[in-house]
């Protein structure tokens, strides 16, 4: 009998440890459980945190940006007067210098360059002095890398490696312009430009002479832009999978391949990314973090080329991936580069939701779709982009290869 009893005393002992470890290992696991679920939260506090910041330096750097412009639209104004300040553009690029006295513009899309001078009534009499103002004029802008203009240099924005418009401008013998014929060059435009001249009124009051001279760039400059990025889109087209003729039909159609293009969205740069929302998204989906992009980074030409080529990528790969044809893809990433996915969507819907329109897309053949987005879509603008940036893929069929 006292056997049997130590046994089941030994037997109550024995389950009762194990019961005990049971509720010391269950006890240890909701205690690492708890951990693990605060250690989520806080992490998730802290990217909330961290995103909002990142939103607050967005919104400080955009009201920076505006105080800029418009400071530096009033110095124009002063002299030039009110309907004859002219800024930089997605197709045009404009340069003044420090003292606002000149300019100098290139029209990227229309293929034309301006030298400005701004002179006195008096100044404007005398030929000589006119004459010598417009020619040192041409030969800088010949040659001009940029990051001289007072709203760059006051944005810290850097000069380009090589003249804007290099291999753009063609001497009398057929030889493009370089900072060795730049002089000759300038004399020879001088020559046998048209000289324009208007009066103006700047604000402060004063009458000045704006005097004018327009040379020509040369007939194959949009290619020649072109290819001084081919290195840099074939680096991220091959590094992102995306077709390098889109990207060089977006870089087309969005600036001209103007490395300074800018719009009063803002948009910065050759693929025209806009610092708060395109650009903020590409750069996350590129680096998989968040961080302010300014004008600044985005006019250096190898991080707008990485950016725009993520962004089209994020399009295609992610916001219509449920778009079952390539082609049609296509189409949507395309216009909605321009408008964003929520309009595309809108365009077949009604709604903002791309998931709610795929069933409608996905009912269509890619040429149907092509036409309803050109007919459909919610903005005039982005129902012509679609079709420019379509057709000038072909564009770059060669470079493709």
């Amino acid at each position: 009998m006292k056997h049997i009893l130590s046994i089941v005393i030994f037997s109550f002992i024995a389950a009762s440890a194990v019961y005990a470890q049971d509720m010391t290992d269950t006890s240890d696991f909701e205690k690492f459980k708890k951990q693990q679920e605060q250690g989520v939260r806080e992490d998730e506090q802290a990217f909330q945190k961290y995103t909002a910041e990142v939103t607050r330096q967005f919104d400080d750097y955009a009201a920076e940006q505006e105080k800029l412009f418009r400071e530096y639209s009033g110095q124009i104004e002063k002299k030039w007067g009110k309907s004859n300040v002219k800024t930089s553009t997605k197709e045009k690029y404009v340069m003044y210098d420090p003292n606002y006295s000149s300019r100098k513009s290139i029209d990227f899309e229309g293929g034309k360059a301006t030298v400005e001078i701004l002179v006195t009534a008096v100044e404007a009499k005398d030929p000589a002095l006119v004459r010598q103002k417009l020619k040192e004029q041409i030969a800088q802008l010949a040659v001009a890398k940029g990051g001289t203009d007072p709203l760059e240099q006051k944005n810290d924005i850097n000069p380009e490696k090589k003249p804007i418009i290099s291999d753009q401008l063609a001497a009398s013998d057929g030889k493009p312009v370089t900072e060795r014929n730049a002089n000759q060059y300038a004399e020879e435009t001088i020559k046998k430009a048209e000289v324009t001249q208007e009066v103006v009124t700047g604000k402060d009051g004063i009458k000045r002479v704006v005097i004018g001279v327009q040379m020509p760039l040369v007939p194959d400059h949009v290619k020649k832009r072109a290819a001084e990025f081919r290195e840099m889109v074939k680096k991220e087209s091959g590094r992102f999978g995306i077709d390098i003729t889109l990207v060089y039909a977006i870089m087309h159609t969005e600036s001209y391949f103007n490395p300074k293009a800018k719009s009063p969205v803002p948009a910065y740069g050759l693929m025209q990314l806009v610092p708060k929302s395109g650009a903020r998204d590409a750069f996350f989906f590129a680096n998989k973090r968040d961080s302010l992009v300014t004008g600044e980074y985005l006019y250096i030409a190898g991080n707008n080329v990485e950016l725009g080529t993520a962004y089209l990528t994020k399009l295609f790969t992610i916001d219509f991936r449920g778009i079952t044809d390539p082609k049609s893809r296509m189409f949507c990433t395309i216009s909605a580069y321009n408008t964003g996915p929520g309009n595309v969507a809108k365009a077949f819907t009604g709604k903002r939701n791309v998931i709610q329109a795929l069933p409608k897309i996905n009912a269509m053949t890619s040429d149907q779709v092509f036409a309803y987005l050109r007919n459909n879509l919610p903005y005039e603008e982005t129902r012509t982009y679609v079709a420019k940036v379509s057709e000038r893929m072909g564009l770059y069929d060669e470079w493709s290869k």
